[in-house]
């Protein structure tokens, strides 16, 4: 069996954050924590499972209101400290925010570049490439 890295597929470069969002599914709504972002996605970890193809929005509460509609992928789960915990992947279909959504790939990314200092000026974390900041 080889242990060569996986080929990293995404186009859009990521950014590792920490900042606290809020999931809204078909079912409820609850608290999450988001730990990557991209033009292209979103990853969030949550102590509730969300199956992959659920479709979902999630809303980061900054200097405006940001909402991710999208697409669950995957969804990892891992028992920590007696208790289960799930990393999901999410496809972003579109982000909203005020009257504009963005849909293209290029508006997605340039929106995510808005965003960035929005979440560093509410002393979250950023990072690039496996850097987290606090």
């Amino acid at each position: 069996m080889s242990k060569e890295p996986v080929e990293d597929r995404r186009k859009e470069c990521r950014h590792k954050i920490c900042i606290d969002a809020q999931a809204i599914t078909p079912k409820s709504s609850f608290e999450v924590f988001a730990t990557n972002i991209s033009g292209g996605g979103l990853e969030i970890q949550c102590s509730s499972i969300i199956n992959p193809r659920t479709e979902l929005m999630i809303t980061l509460q900054l200097q405006e209101e940001f909402v991710f509609h999208g697409t669950v992928i995957w969804t990892l789960g891992d028992f920590v400290e007696k208790r289960w915990l799930y990393r999901v992947g999410i496809r972003t279909n579109a982000i909203s925010f005020k009257d504009m959504s963005a849909t293209s790939t290029k508006e997605k990314v340039e929106l995510v570049q808005r965003i960035l200092p929005q979440i560093k000026a509410k002393g979250a974390g950023i990072g690039f490439a496996g850097q987290m900041y606090a």
